[in-house]
């Protein structure tokens, strides 16, 4: 689906819920999600493990055919935006109840907190599981965009922000175990572009190639061989 410029909220935020209600419509227009027990949105600059999602519903145990949506994180009202997870009963009944909520809520806040108040408006049951969503904007001061240390956390479904290739497929090669934190170059000595790790001092020397992504320490470790 094709998206679309949100704007700015008044909270220095973005008031991005008609950007998706459009796109909902289109996913209702399409009508595969029908075909599945489950409907996942992830957020562009989210780095998600649709693998771990699976364990995680496997150990939560939601009744079969049934409305019912996932709190992702223990912050503030429990559900951002990076990662909605919606059973297929509770996506019907969300898109049935769209034009009443925005009657009721409006169209001036964030997606998420519109999403949520419409299904629990329409008394959709909720699930709850804090460790689907590592999201930096929850961090105390002191993050980095570009850290990838948080991506270390084997039971998190998805990770965000990423919001550079580079600095998404480092959070992905450490969650995956691809790479670790210490192989990159320190946040405060990064490349523009570059995944890094708050507490590296590893830095570029000035002839490394420009497509390291942030990862050095491999490069030095074959270059003591």
């Amino acid at each position: 689906f094709k998206g679309a410029l949100a704007r700015k909220g008044d909270w220095q935020s973005v008031a991005n819920t008609d950007v998706f209600l459009h796109t909902w419509a289109l996913v209702q227009k399409q009508g595969d999600y029908r075909y599945h027990d489950w409907t996942v949105k992830v957020d562009a600059d989210a780095v998600f493990i649709p693998s771990r999602l699976r364990m995680h519903l496997v150990s939560l145990g939601p009744p079969k055919d049934t409305p019912v949506y996932l709190h992702n994180i223990n912050f503030k009202f429990h559900f951002m935006g990076a990662l909605e997870v919606l059973s297929s009963k509770a996506v019907d009944i969300l898109l049935q109840s769209f034009s009443e909520c925005s009657r009721s809520f409006g169209l001036e806040g964030g997606e998420d907190y519109f999403t949520k108040q419409c299904l629990d408006a329409a008394f959709v049951g909720h699930m709850t599981d804090f460790s689907l969503l590592d999201d930096k904007y929850t961090h105390s001061e002191g993050w980095h965009l570009f850290d990838v240390s948080p991506c270390v956390d084997q039971s998190i479904v998805a990770f965000h922000p990423y919001k550079h290739a580079n600095s998404w497929e480092g959070c992905y090669n450490v969650s995956v175990g691809k790479t670790v934190p210490a192989d990159y170059v320190g946040c405060n000595l990064r490349w523009t572009g570059d995944a890094c790790y708050l507490n590296s001092t590893l830095a570029h020397l000035p002839d490394d190639p420009e497509n390291l992504k942030g990862v050095v320490r491999p490069l030095r470790n074959k270059g003591k061989k």
